[in-house]
């Protein structure tokens, strides 16, 4: 029961997603509620999970994705008190953007696309919390990106939006290149890609090298979260919507 609320809790607002962009320009009148509905249903899902899973041990679950011939990519889940928590955060703060662009927007053309936008980055942040493999935590990660690219640029007939994007691309994305290195480094060291099975080989001492790894990876966190010395992008990224910018400040959290 947990688990199938748990898939349900990202799968609704990307659906909602994927279905804006599909209506968007051909029956404009759904935007609103494909945007704030679906996103509604998933924070309320989420504190379901949140219940359900309270302070109890952790809750994992996941099938084999495709076999690569060396270390396998699992489609999984991690439940814990803590992923659960920040779960039901982002599901607040998603659907009071969703619902307070309807009126901040609501003379935008673009509104629809824009929704949609907000929609699948509200849905990558939700699978980077609750996901249980680490390759599937970086496709979150980079969607997540994408759409902080498209979102910040919103406004792209001004040149300081477009140069704001751009500049918000670039930089993140110099912190996810050693984030990519460090995630293979762990998945070689500990032959899967699982964070449990990650967490069971750094106990057990396997991971090579583990001061460079963390480096690695806290690149790719300080780029998202916009730490020093990679911060110069978030001020510029306030040329977005300004829903945009609590969506951006709630992703820098996660």
């Amino acid at each position: 029961m947990t688990v199938t609320l748990a898939i349900l809790v990202p799968l609704l607002p990307f659906l909602g997603s994927a279905a804006g962009f599909l209506l968007g320009r051909t029956a404009p009148g759904y935007a609103r509620p494909l945007a704030v509905l679906p996103t509604a249903c998933s924070a309320v899902l989420a504190f379901a999970v949140l219940a359900l899973q309270g302070t109890g041990p952790g809750t994992d679950a996941g099938m084999r994705l495709t076999p690569t011939g060396s270390v396998p990519v699992d489609l999984a889940i991690h439940l814990d008190g803590f992923s659960t928590l920040t779960g039901a955060l982002v599901g607040v703060v998603a659907c009071a953007v969703q619902i307070y662009s309807t009126g901040y927007l609501r003379d935008d053309p673009r509104y629809p696309s824009y929704a949609a936008l907000v929609s699948l980055f509200t849905a990558a942040m939700l699978l980077v919390v609750y996901t249980g493999d680490l390759l599937v935590l970086l496709v979150g990660w980079e969607i997540m990106g994408i759409c902080s690219y498209f979102l910040v640029g919103h406004y792209w007939e001004t040149e300081v939006a477009r140069s704001a994007s751009i500049k918000a691309f670039l930089v993140t994305k110099l912190g996810d290149i050693p984030f990519l290195f460090g995630i293979f480094a762990l998945g070689l060291d500990a032959g899967t890609f699982r964070i449990n099975g990650i967490l069971t080989a750094a106990v057990a001492g396997d991971i090579q090298h583990p001061t460079v790894v963390c480096l690695l990876l806290l690149a790719g966190v300080a780029g998202k979260s916009a730490q020093f010395p990679l911060h110069t992008w978030l001020p510029d990224a306030m040329e977005g919507p300004t829903p945009v910018s609590a969506l951006i400040h709630a992703a820098t959290m996660v």
